[in-house]
């Protein structure tokens, strides 16, 4: 995982350097604090963001090659071998929760599950839809994209996960849209130098009530149970 990571980060120095951009991350160990995350939250993290990465590179791959002229940089012919690399990081993650069964077995992990499943679709839609432009350069409508990523990933955890998001329930992604709105309401806010926390409370409430609607969503058993 590390030498694929290496790999990654080579591809991505050598691409910046092109356009004479550097990034030398070595000063965050001196100005940031270390924070204590639970190994059970890294698991469940990290095979989600793998997972989700590889759907993401797949399709963006996979609609490069059928429309060559949207590639607008070298970097993206090696999306389908980087791609293979996340799908693989997932599959080690995903043995290490199968060997560790309280991860996946009890009532709080189904609850964990559910919880990292959203925080991680949640987080790619309203980042993305921020950085609409760039899917428009490559031919993607970031809506359509974020969507079908997410379909495929929930589909993929179910192998894995005791539960599912219900992503077809019709208030899934209009919830999610809401969220997207009130995000932008708020990064612009911040551009324009004008909020102050009455601004921005309308917006965070409906992050957090629109948050909370799709957490209380009804999940969708999976056939997987993990026994002792």
């Amino acid at each position: 995982m590390s030498r694929d990571e290496a790999r990654h980060a080579g591809f991505l120095n050598k691409a910046m350097s092109d356009f004479n951009i550097s990034l030398d991350l070595g000063f965050l160990t001196k100005t940031r604090k270390y924070t204590f995350f639970a190994p059970k939250f890294i698991f469940y993290a990290t095979y989600l963001s793998e997972k989700i990465g590889y759907w993401r590179y797949i399709t963006i791959y996979r609609h490069l090659e059928k429309n060559p002229n949207f590639r607008v940089y070298p970097i993206f012919r090696f999306f389908e071998s980087w791609c293979q690399d996340e799908n693989r990081h997932g599959d080690f993650f995903a043995a290490v929760m199968k060997s560790q069964k309280h991860l996946l077995n009890t009532y709080e992990s189904r609850l964990w599950c559910k919880f990292f499943l959203l925080s991680v679709f949640a987080t790619m839609y309203l980042n993305d839809l921020q950085r609409a432009d760039f899917y428009a350069t490559i031919g993607l409508d970031a809506t359509q994209f974020d969507q079908y990523v997410i379909r495929k990933t929930n589909q993929s955890t179910k192998t894995l996960f005791p539960v599912k998001l219900d992503v077809e329930n019709p208030l899934f992604f209009s919830s999610l849209d809401e969220c997207a709105i009130a995000n932008d309401a708020l990064v612009k806010l911040e551009k324009t130098g004008s909020s102050n926390i009455f601004s921005k409370v309308p917006h965070y409430f409906v992050l957090a009530s629109r948050l909370l609607k799709l957490y209380l969503l009804p999940a969708i058993e999976t056939k997987y149970i993990w026994t002792e």
